[in-house]
């Protein structure tokens, strides 16, 4: 992208912003992970630094497990700026009836979205080992953990878009992502 995704700006607040705000409809407790101290006071939420630098999504999903209180933990990128509330509020129900230690959806092509998921804390130490391990890609550790994948069917049944998981790598991502959501009847919640 060549500029933090966290600041950029769609329908008059940034993806931090926006981030926090679906996350508080549904959570109590938010934590940025790679965030600025700043950002704390800014949005009165906790903000921690990856445990296990420079090893991506799999070490800030680690130091969210290390920093929270809860059994279920709902992890969210900055870089998904399509998910709504009602897909948090989705996951985290299918995740505590299932009682899995890890809740990942499938997009429409298949791809499993980590970064829009739910962790138990119990997860830790598979992940743990998979970072002690040099592997790095976040769903390495799934098989050792009680993972649920919801089928985009499952999904698609329950009325969300395919669009839902589209994120943000490049300018031009992002210049799509601006258009849709701040056209005459777009929405960004």
């Amino acid at each position: 992208m060549g500029r933090s995704k966290a600041m950029l700006l769609a329908e008059g607040e940034t993806m931090l912003e926006r981030q926090i705000r679906l996350l508080r409809s549904v959570a109590s407790r938010v934590v940025i992970v790679g965030g600025r101290l700043e950002d704390s006071q800014k949005f009165g939420v906790s903000v921690a630094q990856d445990v296990v630098k420079g090893r991506g999504p799999l070490a800030g999903i680690y130091t969210a497990l290390l920093q929270t209180r809860t059994e279920f933990n709902l992890v969210l990128g900055c870089d998904l700026p399509l998910v709504n509330r009602r897909l948090l509020g989705f996951l985290a129900a299918r995740a505590i009836a299932a009682e899995s230690d890890v809740t990942v959806p499938r997009s429409r092509d298949g791809r499993l979205q980590p970064l829009c998921a739910v962790y138990r804390r119990r997860a830790l130490y598979a992940i743990r080992t998979s970072l002690a391990a040099d592997q790095n890609k976040t769903s390495n550790f799934f098989p050792r953990v009680r993972t649920i994948a919801i089928p985009w069917r499952d999904l698609a049944r329950a009325a969300f878009q395919p669009s839902v998981f589209d994120n943000m790598n490049t300018p031009e991502d992002y210049e799509y992502v601006r258009k849709r959501v701040e056209g005459p009847a777009a929405t960004f919640a």
